[in-house]
């Protein structure tokens, strides 16, 4: 008999793929429609990365490559993480997937066992807790108040560390809120963290381009390289750039 597992029985579908197909739906009506449902720009994609991607397959990339990503574009990664964020990854440390749901849910696997908890700032992306469920970890919602610009504070976040904590994920740019975390806030948490180095930290920096008027990107990581001596720690970023 099949038989469907019960963490796949308690993960419910997401709610934002159900709003981007009923937007889909919509269009297909002939009506006017602006999506809000998933992170994707309003225009298609530029005209430089599909000529790439076709020299590319005119080569004859087209092959099984090494399952953590081809040498030249762990070497780019590398290069975009120097360039940009002033960070230096060893490319023994780059590992490359097919999107940043993918690094999330394979980190957790990897490491998340039964009873662990992983703390989730809210807002939060809708994927975390049921990654996170799946996985057998337990999620810790923290709240960020609409009077902190809705980010965790680092006394929330102290105050929700208990002894089966194993994971903080943090997200900045924020999805959904948008909520950028400052160098200073960023300090604040380091602070906390660096007294329980048992706590991974997921970096999820994947809107680290897509930030408004005066706010500046930064990694906690930047912020205190001291954190990457702990044993587990991870960072998703977007595409390099050569």
């Amino acid at each position: 008999m099949n038989k469907i597992s019960s963490p796949m029985l308690a993960t419910k579908p997401s709610a934002s793929t159900a709003v981007s197909g009923c937007a889909r739906a919509l269009k297909a009506e002939g009506r006017d429609i602006i999506s809000l449902a998933i992170g994707e720009p309003d225009f298609d994609t530029p005209a430089h990365i599909i000529e790439a991607a076709n020299k590319a397959m005119g080569e004859g990339k087209t092959r099984y490559t090494n399952v953590d990503g081809t040498a030249e574009l762990k070497a780019a990664i590398q290069r975009k993480f120097k360039s940009e964020n002033g960070l230096d990854f060893a490319t023994e440390q780059i590992v490359v997937s097919t999107g940043a749901k993918q690094v999330i849910f394979n980190v957790l696997m990897a490491i998340v066992d039964p009873g662990d908890e992983v703390i989730i700032p809210a807002p939060y992306w809708v994927s975390y807790p049921k990654i996170s469920r799946i996985a057998g970890g337990t999620s810790v919602i923290v709240n960020g108040t609409a009077e902190n610009g809705f980010k965790v504070t680092a006394e929330a976040l102290e105050a929700a560390i208990t002894d089966k904590l194993r994971w903080l994920i943090l997200n900045s740019p924020c999805n959904p809120s948008g909520a950028v975390y400052t160098a200073d806030e960023l300090r604040a948490l380091a602070d906390v963290l660096l007294k329980y180095p048992q706590v991974g930290i997921l970096s999820d920096d994947i809107y680290e381009h897509i930030i408004f008027d005066d706010q500046k990107f930064t990694s906690i990581i930047a912020v205190e390289p001291s954190l990457r001596s702990a044993p587990l720690r991870s960072t998703v970023s977007p595409r390099p750039t050569a």
